[in-house]
């Protein structure tokens, strides 16, 4: 992870000029430091993404990636950009943000130790538990019972951390999105773990444009658009998850609402 100086550096190099074929540059933040939109093997789905924007429209896209403490300080700083992966109700449905077309439907679900089940259903379940929570993330669904005590969190800098506390079971619970799960931790589903249905929350996951980048979105849009019937999208997906994250890309909000929300 890059720290915030050199991060600095960086984004101003990216929004100090344009490319060698004039075409203006957007920082694309990426905070969601997981699979599948960051893997260790290359290209991950942050950068195949990218690169159908930067074949198909008149800008520039770079990708930045930092965590969500550091990109809430680029935001205090009113640094410009575009990010990825995510939805506007995580930035308290702010204003200044614009909001694209949804690239997938993903949904958050509670997962547990097979040995440590998790009994009965949302909110039940989870009172007087302990829980694993990534630093500088927001867990809407869960704010309350944080807020009142009615479970204990133990936070973490990253996902795999929160999975490892699972498995040794030194936390009950964990959130964890579809996309993850079912692309990083298939192997464990019904081994070592299991999750709790119906998920607790589901939504589209966007690109959201600042002001300053909102010439960019009909352009941004009909990409996003054309992907859904694009044949070589559809099978790099294939290389990142099973069906049922294949399926995150294909599924209706009406599909969606009626499968997943409780």
């Amino acid at each position: 992870m890059r720290s915030m100086p050199g991060l600095l550096v960086a984004i101003f190099l990216l929004l100090s000029g344009c490319t060698s074929i004039n075409k203006k540059t957007i920082p694309v933040y990426v905070y969601h430091q997981f699979p599948p939109f960051v893997i260790d093997a290359k290209p991950d789905l942050s950068e195949i993404f990218v690169q159908h924007l930067n074949e198909t429209t008149d800008f520039h896209w770079q990708l930045v990636h930092l965590s969500r403490t550091q990109l809430n300080a680029l935001r205090a700083q009113g640094k410009q950009g575009a990010i990825l992966w995510s939805n506007p109700k995580w930035f308290g449905n702010t204003p200044d943000l614009f909001v694209s077309e949804p690239i997938l439907w993903d949904a958050d679900v509670l997962v547990f130790n097979l040995q440590q089940p998790l009994n009965g259903s949302f909110p039940h379940a989870i009172l007087n538990k302990k829980f694993c929570a990534l630093q500088g993330h927001r867990y809407l669904s869960l704010e309350k019972y944080i807020a009142n005590g009615s479970i204990k969190i133990v936070e973490r800098e990253r996902i795999e951390e929160c999975v490892q506390l699972l498995k040794e079971k030194t936390v009950d619970f964990i959130q964890m999105e579809k996309s993850n799960l079912f692309t990083t931790y298939t192997h464990m589903i019904d081994k070592e773990i299991d999750f709790l249905e119906p998920a607790i929350d589901s939504f589209p996951r966007h690109v959201l444009l600042d002001k300053a980048n909102q010439p960019a979105l009909a352009q941004l849009n009909k990409t996003i658009n054309s992907l859904r019937n694009d044949s070589e999208w559809k099978r790099e997906l294939t290389h990142f998850g099973e069906s049922r994250f294949v399926d995150l890309f294909d599924l209706s909000v009406e599909d969606l609402l009626r499968v997943e929300m409780p």
